[in-house]
């Protein structure tokens, strides 16, 4: 089986506080995978730093069988998603015009697959009505599309 992420003794530091200590995981592709644990375990740092939003102390990860330290790695998580605490949508725009914003972000200049994501996930005749405004079946929606995104 495709193991499509692997960590390996992955730690973080910030001066004496250990916020993950060693983290050994291996996901196979295809599988369902939660982390649970305590306020503090070391569960959004674990996110974040394979987002790479932070970078380990030490230890290492692979994604897709590439290395964290390989420059490659930065065009495999464009095949990732991760929500971390509050989803980063603005409330007061569009769908439209919040998933240009996240594409900029993640350095997608491509915005071609913008109105083929939104008609995916139901969203594609919402013009400009407010995120805030959304009904939440929506959510489950864009939940169900991972599978065939």
């Amino acid at each position: 089986m495709e193991i499509i992420l692997e960590t390996n003794n992955l730690e973080k530091k910030y001066k004496d506080f250990k916020a993950l200590n060693y983290a050994n995981i291996h996901i196979e592709k295809g599988s369902i995978y939660g982390l649970i644990g305590k306020n503090g375990a070391g569960k959004t740092t674990l996110i974040r730093i394979i987002c790479g939003l932070q970078k380990p102390t030490s230890g290492s990860y692979t994604i897709y069988g590439v290395k964290n330290s390989s420059p490659e790695i930065t065009k495999v998580r464009n095949r990732i998603g991760a929500i971390i605490e509050t989803p980063a949508i603005y409330g007061e725009m569009s769908a439209r015009d919040n998933l240009i914003i996240q594409y900029k972000l993640v350095g997608m200049s491509n915005l071609e697959d913008i109105d083929n994501l939104l008609k995916l996930v139901g969203l594609d005749k919402t013009g400009n009505k407010k995120a805030k405004d959304f009904s939440l079946r929506n959510e489950t929606k864009i939940r169900n599309c991972r599978s065939s995104c």
